[in-house]
Order: C-alpha cells, then sequence, then structure tokens
C-alpha cells in the first residue's frame, strides 16, 4: 500500500476585518494589528477605538480559521467562538495563506488611500502582532510584498524562521518595537534576553518596551507606540 500524499490546490475563501478610521486625504498612518490565538478580530479592535485619527488608519484582520471555544462533545447558540493563524498542521501552506491574505489586505487598502489622493511614499505602515499574531506579521513582513516600515511582535518572540539580516536588507527603512508585560506568565528573563541578542546582532533599529502588566494589550503603551 503507498503511503498517502497530499495534494494542494487553491480555493476562493472570504477573509473578514474591521477597520478603525476612514480612509481620508490626512492618512500617514496605516496600522494592521493583529490578534491573538481563540480572539476574535471584533474583540481586539476595541482597545484601538479610543486611537482612532484622521490622520490614523487600523485595520484589524480576522485568522481565516474559526472554532468552538467549548472543546466538550456539543456546543450551543451560546457557545464562544475565537480564531487562530496558524497550527502545526499543514504549517507551511498556512503560512502562504497568511502572507497572501494581507497582502491582499494591504494593496485594498493602499487603492482605498490612493483613490482619495494619497500615495504610498506618504504613509508608513505598521504590523502588530499580539501573541500568535506576532509570528504572522514578523512573516508577513519577510514574506511579503508588502513594504512593512515599522514591526511590533507583542508578547511573542520573532520566529526563528525570519531571517532578520535578510530582512534588514531587503526593507532597509524597518524599525522593530519589541513589546512585552512583565508579568507576562509566557515570557521570562531569559526569552527577553534571548530576543534582545538576536535583534542586537540582525542589524535592524530596535527597541524593547516592558510595560507593567501581563499578556494583554496595554492602552498607554499602544499610545506610546503610536506617538500620542
Amino acid at each position: 500500500m503507498q503511503p498517502l500524499t497530499p495534494i494542494h490546490f487553491p480555493v476562493v475563501k472570504t477573509a473578514r476585518y474591521y477597520q478603525i478610521g476612514t480612509p481620508n486625504p490626512l492618512v500617514r498612518d496605516v496600522w494592521a494589528v493583529l490578534h491573538g490565538f481563540s480572539q476574535l478580530a471584533a474583540d481586539f479592535a476595541v482597545p484601538f477605538q479610543p486611537l482612532e485619527a484622521d490622520s490614523r488608519l487600523i485595520a484589524v484582520p480576522e485568522g481565516l480559521s474559526k472554532f468552538y471555544l467549548d472543546t466538550r462533545p456539543g456546543h450551543s447558540g451560546a457557545s464562544k467562538v475565537g480564531a487562530l493563524w496558524l497550527t502545526r498542521e499543514d504549517r507551511e501552506t498556512e503560512i502562504v495563506d497568511i502572507v497572501n491574505y494581507l497582502d491582499r489586505l494591504y494593496e485594498r487598502i493602499l487603492e482605498e488611500l490612493a483613490n482619495r489622493g494619497v500615495d504610498r511614499d506618504q504613509i508608513r505602515v505598521h504590523a502588530l502582532g499580539f501573541s500568535q499574531g506576532g509570528p504572522a506579521v514578523c512573516r508577513w513582513a519577510a514574506r511579503g510584498a508588502a513594504v512593512v516600515d515599522h514591526l511590533v511582535p507583542w508578547a511573542h518572540a520573532i520566529p526563528q524562521d525570519v531571517d532578520l539580516r535578510a530582512l534588514a536588507e531587503r526593507r532597509p527603512r524597518l524599525t522593530i518595537d519589541m513589546v512585552y508585560g512583565t508579568r507576562d506568565r509566557f515570557i521570562g528573563e531569559d526569552a527577553v534576553e534571548e530576543q534582545r541578542a538576536v535583534l542586537e546582532s540582525s542589524g535592524v533599529p530596535y527597541a524593547m518596551h516592558p510595560f507593567n502588566g501581563g499578556h494583554s494589550l496595554n492602552l498607554a503603551m499602544l499610545r506610546q507606540l503610536m506617538g500620542e
């Protein structure tokens, strides 16, 4: 009996995202912010709503896979649903899908802004990924066609398959801000120092931003990163 071999082929899938702010001639900063494991984009978008500004557009895409958070057999209309970006199953194919998805979103937003007289060279593109969204934005910056100017992995390490030196050569304007809570149970001091060493050797301009908190977003830190 021959071993089974997977066969991949592309299909059409409808993605969902939320937008904070309106495309207009004043927009100069575009933020793509990615949620963490088991979150939905609508919930993740809420802390970003106070940051709405005429000069800022915030896109909140949702992972392409959803699941019921209640793992017990059966579910009801009250069962909560979450989304995710990636599992270890068919991992490389899912990474390609994520990168293509975010590239399409990037193209869509830039087209909307171009229709309002805003050129790409007038815009700074920021990519923030919280928890599981962190590796997703890092791989997008490294593999995608989109030009990401500012990368913010939040509460997650940069994945080892991202070659930061190659990324620095490809995107010389890129800067990285690593953000983590000092009471994040998933991030120890050793992990922080390991990331610092990786960034130090990469040649990419970077900064480390600890805040007093756990595995969560922090509005004061968001305001700082957005220059408020």
